[in-house]
């Protein structure tokens, strides 16, 4: 599949197979090399181009770059990290080139930039000249997408077989441009296994259902939302949100003094005060509710942490997000001691780090994500620009469509109604996340610039029914 994400050690595993099919290390450069021309040909015309090329396989690449654009007349200067020319050379021939061409470190870069390495990624980047680099930018870890201590930025970058994790987790995903994937036409069964993709419909979006002219309310995915009064416009987008998504009916549960408060803004949603603990018991174990929500909105307290208890007892699909995660900060331990596979965990990065911070130290995200959710047992959605969705089976998906427009207020609950909305449809929970998180970041672009989180509610019919086409035409081929 095209959206498979190749660890440095999977790839290792491709070149490991290409080798015993007989295909040599030198004939892999070539290929790799061809197809960085191919790229640098597309995009560019006949120009003053410089080539840096480091010690490995990398550098090999660079040096079949510079042969085949020199065999069709352009002008190229090679750089080797081996010898490197004095800095007054350097910076001339970065002064007269016009294309520059990163082919340093590549993917086995595993420490931080020092010395004559990283002052050259600096006056690389002073150049300021369009810039292609081959498989990852110097300086960005491949599997983390980390900046190990200086990076290059480039225009373009060139990579094979498959996009690494690297290519997509921040800062890797800023520092690389535009990315563009050969496959150096190599058979497909050399790409092994992989646990690791990037977010698409291709995954989920079979689980996902139309109405049916047979459907009522309670067999189109009813959930319950449990509201607190603390920041009701939190829980009103969540349960929108839910509607939005299919959910054929969402009832909010209140305190009884927050009742009118809800009731005068809320007019698609069923609001019910809650004036006894059996009361509550009642309606989170009423089989017609197939999943909760709990936390949006919520200040992080004690009776949260025990509301929070109730409903993963039920042992329903649940949703844990805001407050109800973060009434758990320093009592981990008693979190993971109720959840299941069914729950689904919502935080961002301090939300993170406050609940699982022995995983702090870790640069990577997405091996921050799959150990928490391996510990927890829970389906972990680490939000951000680079949202990590992360199950405890070891399965992980990157999420890339998402704007920088979706930093705003408001938006996170959308998403927890999102994701609870799908839950409650009976998409499992995995997928619902991925789902609702991709279906969040693609509402987002279709409205642009100046975005509120209101605005994605008006987004979703179309993004829905974009994939409901998208699924109808897969069954007629």
């Amino acid at each position: 599949m095209w959206n498979e994400l190749l660890t440095n050690e999977k790839i290792k595993e491709v070149e490991k197979s290409a080798s015993a099919a007989g295909y040599s290390e030198l004939d892999l450069m070539e290929r790799a090399g061809a197809a960085v021309v191919e790229v640098i040909l597309e995009k560019f015309t006949s120009c003053s181009t410089l080539i840096f090329c480091g010690f490995g396989k990398n550098g090999g690449d660079g040096k079949v770059v510079a042969r085949l654009l020199r065999e069709k007349g352009w002008p190229v200067e090679i750089i080797n990290l081996k010898e490197l020319p004095s800095l007054e050379k350097i910076k001339t021939l970065l002064n007269k080139s016009e294309l520059i061409v990163d082919a340093l470190f590549g993917t086995g870069l595993t420490q931080a930039l020092e010395g004559e390495a990283l002052r050259l990624v600096e006056l690389i980047n002073d150049a300021s000249k369009p810039l292609v680099s081959i498989d990852i930018p110097t300086g960005i870890e491949t599997n983390s997408g980390a900046c190990c201590g200086g990076a290059i930025r480039a225009t373009y970058t060139v990579t094979f077989f498959r996009a690494r994790p690297g290519h997509y987790l921040l800062p890797g995903r800023v520092y690389r441009g535009e990315l563009i994937v050969k496959d150096l036409c190599l058979p497909d069964h050399f790409i092994p296994p992989t646990s690791i993709h990037l977010n698409d419909p291709s995954l989920w979006n079979d689980f996902l259902k139309d109405p049916h002219p047979f459907n009522h309310k309670y067999d189109r995915g009813p959930c319950l939302i449990v509201a607190n009064g603390c920041m009701p416009g939190a829980v009103r987008l969540a349960c929108l949100a839910a509607r939005r998504a299919g959910a054929g009916l969402v009832r909010m549960l209140c305190k009884p003094n927050e009742y009118a408060l809800f009731a005068t803004t809320a007019w698609g949603e069923i609001i019910t005060p809650i004036t006894s603990a059996e009361d509550f018991l009642k309606w989170t174990e009423d089989d017609r509710f197939k999943a909760l929500l709990w936390g949006t909105g919520t200040s992080p307290d004690e009776l949260a942490l025990k509301t929070a208890i109730l409903l993963l007892l039920t042992k329903k699909p649940c949703v844990l997000d805001g407050g109800a995660l973060s009434s758990f900060i320093g009592k981990t331990l008693e979190l993971r001691s109720h959840l299941h596979g069914n729950v689904v965990l919502t935080p961002h990065e301090g939300e993170f780090h406050r609940l699982f911070p022995h995983l702090s130290f870790l640069k990577n995200k997405a091996e921050k994500a799959h150990k928490a959710a391996l510990e927890a047992g829970a389906i972990m959605v680490l939000k951000g620009y680079d949202t990590v969705i992360a199950s405890p089976q070891g399965d992980l998906v990157i999420n890339a469509n998402a704007p920088s427009t979706l930093s705003t207020a408001g938006t996170g609950d959308i998403l927890s109604g999102l994701i609870v909305s799908l839950l409650a449809q009976g998409v499992p929970s995995f997928y619902a996340a991925a789902a609702a998180v991709w279906i969040h970041g693609e509402a987002a672009n279709r409205k642009g610039v100046g975005l509120i989180a209101e605005d994605l509610l008006t987004e979703f019919p179309a993004v829905l029914q974009s994939l409901s086409q998208l699924r109808n035409s897969s069954k007629l081929c």
